[in-house]
């Protein structure tokens, strides 16, 4: 029976590979510098990773584990960029290394201010955005965007964050001021202009680099996230989910124009692998609702739980058309028109207890 490997990533690589599992056709390998991690304990054969370790040195070790442990697919996590740059090195080792696409591609999406200057908006439009790395950008970002053709005055608001992150880090969407009922309502994703000045002259003063910041018309409508799989830049599966308001289940959807977007994408940048791409409406004045590209994210995302009850086994099917054992066009759709939760389970780890230093015995 084959391998998939899995090496260090975000938690729901657990959910991934026990997905793998149960589906019985490949054995699951998984490494994670934490002993209680429970990518660990769900895969079939765990191994810790040493702590700290990052760049060259990090890769030289997967190099080690892969020529000793022999797995077949590699899905990466940890330093898929320094993994990319060497993927020949992995291949000699009869590994197929899946890091969703090569070195320069990788660090082009995570960089949103690159990737949102190079966007096809054929594929899909874009908010109006610009970047700015101190105060007096800043101010002249908000005077340009407020000049912006789609802007409508009262209504359209802007937002900030880093052109380089993950999830809502950094967001935040910019409100005249603060009221009571916001604060209340605990609406941690918003923050005032002045203090928004407050902050970005703070890091002037202090000596502190402000990253490069994207400002952005705030889409009103409908969030949207979409999980995909491909091969060699062909889509073979992708699955629409809509965010609701309060944060509660999620809506899978029957959506032909972003299912042709997720075509798009994966041959566009050539992927392999499991991706996720971010989508909100912009509502128009005469209130139709377009879908807007955000953001493209090079790894599985967080919500991929949802999607997986679809019926599409992400993990699985990424190993399969990598080992040539389906091909991309022969992949049924998943399932639509489904309202999926999530439910969070408690689960026992093999090797007992903890020692005092927090070490315990790793599944072998």
């Amino acid at each position: 029976m084959d391998t998939v490997y899995f090496n260090k990533n975000f938690s729901v690589t657990s959910a991934q590979i026990e997905a793998v599992r149960q589906e019985g056709r490949l054995r699951t390998l998984a490494s994670h510098s934490d002993p209680q991690n429970p990518m660990l304990h769900v895969a079939d054969r765990g191994v810790q990773e040493p702590r700290g370790l990052l760049g060259a040195a990090y890769v030289d070790w997967l190099l080690e584990t892969v020529w000793r442990e022999r797995p077949q697919v590699f899905i990466v996590g940890k330093e898929a960029a320094a993994v990319a740059d060497r993927a020949a090195e992995f291949l000699a080792a009869g590994v197929q290394v899946l890091t969703v696409a090569d070195a320069a591609t990788l660090r082009l999406l995570d960089r949103k201010d690159e990737f949102l200057s190079g966007w096809d908006a054929d594929l899909l439009p874009i908010p109006a955005w610009t970047t700015f790395r101190d105060v007096a950008g800043f101010e002249a970002g908000v005077a340009a965007l407020r000049a912006h053709p789609a802007f409508v005055p009262g209504v359209t608001r802007l937002c900030v964050k880093p052109a380089r992150g993950i999830y809502a880090a950094g967001f935040r969407v910019l409100t005249e001021g603060r009221d009571l009922g916001s604060f209340l309502k605990g609406e941690l994703y918003q923050m005032s202009y002045d203090e928004a000045r407050r902050l970005f002259a703070q890091g002037e003063e202090d000596g502190s680099a402000l990253p490069t910041m994207l400002l952005m018309h705030t889409l009103e409508g409908a969030e949207r996230s979409v999980d995909c799989v491909a091969w060699q830049g062909e889509l073979a599966a992708a699955v629409v989910r809509r965010k609701l308001p309060d944060g509660g289940p999620q809506l899978i959807e029957d959506r032909p124009d972003l299912l042709e977007a997720a075509r798009g994408v994966a041959r566009r940048y050539g992927l392999s692998g499991i991706f996720n791409f971010q989508t909100k409406d912009a509502v128009l004045p005469d209130g139709s609702r377009v879908a807007n590209m955000l953001e493209i994210n090079a790894r599985a995302s967080g919500g991929l739980r949802y999607s997986m009850a679809a019926g599409v086994n992400f993990a699985s099917l990424a190993a399969r058309l990598a080992l040539g054992e389906v091909r991309a066009q022969d992949v049924p759709a998943g399932r639509t028109g489904l309202r999926v939760a999530e439910m969070k389970t408690a689960v026992v780890l093999e090797g007992g207890m903890p020692g005092p230093d927090g070490a315990a015995a790793v599944r072998s």
